[in-house]
């Protein structure tokens, strides 16, 4: 769910990765980059972030609407598109601007995407299910014919705020950082080993990954968000355990919502360690200025 500075190629920048059953290009986290310039006294700050041209939307803010590739044509509605016409979405690389996002103080929702949404998996967004038998479809008992829901974690608004530090993210201290890198890591294995099943284990699973976000919540509030969201779309998808496969549409919501946050999750550690780095130079600065008003060398004497 991302700047660079200078932008990077347009190959190496972005993947597809899936969002319920819609996909469009995100940035790679690890490699973002954040310029700094350094002042009259040698010390590292963050240049001014203009914002570079998207390189999914090239700079129109809109893209090719993926989900509606999903659907048949005679889909009542999309909740990326519309259904407009022009059959384009919000790019969500970029949040619809059509100039990337500063890294340093914002980051793509741990839950959606940066889709602002997320589609019910029990209908795929169509809003109503098949069933055998049946002269007509069903109003789909998971998004109760809505085809989904406006995400909780960002309200809708597709990217959320950074970790939380004092003074500030971009100005972080360094045990906070090296705390936060640590605990990054730590959710990042376990979320790659989080292989559910769904079925007679699927609130077992729950619970089981939003413990995981539990034990970063306080640094990262986002996730906090996630929790609830979490449980409140896993509640909807419960509403499909009478229809075959309920087991893979648990699994795959909680399969989801575990890629979404280990992307938000390799967003951060990336920014986490560009300030880490900034900070190091800067003490270095620091500390030679100190040696020289003591009147000491590099050694000390």
């Amino acid at each position: 769910m991302f700047a660079m500075s200078p932008l990077l190629s347009l190959v190496a920048l972005f993947v597809f990765a899936a969002v319920g059953s819609a996909q469009q290009k995100v940035l790679i986290p690890e490699k973002l980059e954040r310029a700094t310039v350094v002042d009259e006294n040698g010390v590292a700050q963050w240049a001014e972030y203009k914002g570079d041209e998207c390189p999914n939307c090239v700079g129109k803010g809109k893209v090719k609407c993926t989900t509606c590739e999903r659907y048949p044509e005679d889909a009542k509605f999309c909740l990326d598109c519309e259904r407009k016409p022009e059959r384009e979405a919000p790019c969500r690389m970029c949040a619809g601007e059509g100039k990337l996002k500063d890294p340093l103080h914002t980051a793509p929702c741990p839950a959606c995407g940066a889709a602002s949404f997320l589609i019910c998996v029990l209908c795929a967004g169509r809003g109503e299910i098949g069933v055998a038998g049946a002269p007509k479809p069903t109003k789909c008992p998971g998004c109760s014919g809505d085809g989904g829901w406006k995400c909780a974690t960002c309200d809708g608004k597709r990217f959320v705020e950074m970790a939380a530090f004092k003074p500030s993210f971009a100005d972080a201290k360094d045990k906070d950082l090296q705390k936060a890198l640590t605990q990054t890591d730590a959710l990042l294995k376990q979320l790659e080993d989080f292989a559910p099943v769904g079925g007679p284990k699927a609130r077992k699973e729950v619970k089981a990954l939003t413990k995981m976000m539990e034990s970063v919540q306080a640094t990262f509030p986002a996730l906090k968000r996630t929790i609830k969201s979490t449980d409140d779309v896993m509640n909807k998808v419960y509403g499909g355990s009478q229809f075959q496969g309920h087991e893979e549409n648990e699994a795959n919501t909680m399969k989801m919502v575990a890629a979404h946050t280990a992307h938000y999750l390799k967003h951060q550690k990336r920014m986490l360690e560009l300030v880490h780095k900034r900070a190091e130079a800067n003490a270095k600065v620091d500390g030679a200025g100190k040696d020289e008003k003591s009147g000491k060398d590099s050694k000390g004497k």
